[in-house]
């Protein structure tokens, strides 16, 4: 029995269809994995841009988180004015050259200025009413091969130190105070170095920390 040609035509419409959806699934598949995303890869820059927000800043001998924290360095002789009983010139808000600046918290106003060799030199100007002073440093020496310097007074020099031996901790240079007295209103240029250049037996050393410089007016 033959088949009519609506029939036949249905069969070829049928397998036709069959064959294109096959081919159509098969399609999205492959699509659908080749247009996964990959996976996120992460930055080896930290999220400060690879700097660490709490980094530590070196300058010198002193490490400090912003260098905003660290004393201003002075290029020129500092102007001071005596006024009352006392006055207390902290050695990092003096001019100098060769002092190594150290970071220390028992130290007054947390720095003080190691001196380091022959040439080292801080210097600072002071007006001074009329009458009799004595000047001493706070020191910090770590032996006693290591604790003289020299304390000047326009051209007079005055050999200071503290304990003999050292006391191992900041002390004031009470044993050899520079003593003097001004009969008229005076500028005087404060200087401190190692040696004594008009005097060699008056030489000192280097190594210690000098912390600060205190007037007090004694008459």
């Amino acid at each position: 029995m033959k088949l009519s040609n609506t029939v036949l035509l249905a069969a070829v419409f049928l397998v036709s269809a069959l064959f294109f959806s096959c081919g159509s699934t098969s399609t999205l598949d492959s699509s659908s994995v080749s247009q996964s995303p990959e996976p996120s890869k992460k930055s080896s820059m930290g999220s400060s841009g690879g700097i660490s927000g709490g980094s530590e800043v070196s300058v010198g001998s002193i490490k400090t988180t912003g260098l905003d924290k660290l004393p201003k360095r002075l290029t020129e002789a500092p102007k001071f004015d005596f006024t009352g009983n006392k006055l207390q010139i902290e050695l990092e808000n003096m001019y100098y050259e060769g002092f190594e600046l150290i970071a220390d918290k028992t130290a007054s106003g947390a720095y003080a200025l190691k001196l380091t060799n022959d040439s080292s030199w801080a210097i600072a100007e002071i007006n001074f009413p009329a009458g009799s002073y004595e000047g001493l440093a706070n020191v910090y020496a770590p032996d006693s091969s290591h604790s003289r310097f020299n304390l000047y007074i326009n051209s007079d020099s005055y050999l200071v130190y503290g304990s003999e031996p050292p006391i191992g901790k900041y002390e004031l240079t009470t044993r050899a105070l520079a003593s003097f007295t001004l009969d008229q209103p005076t500028t005087v240029t404060l200087k401190i170095q190692k040696n004594d250049v008009r005097n060699p037996e008056n030489n000192g050393q280097d190594g210690m920390t000098v912390d600060y410089v205190l007037f007090r007016k004694i008459n």
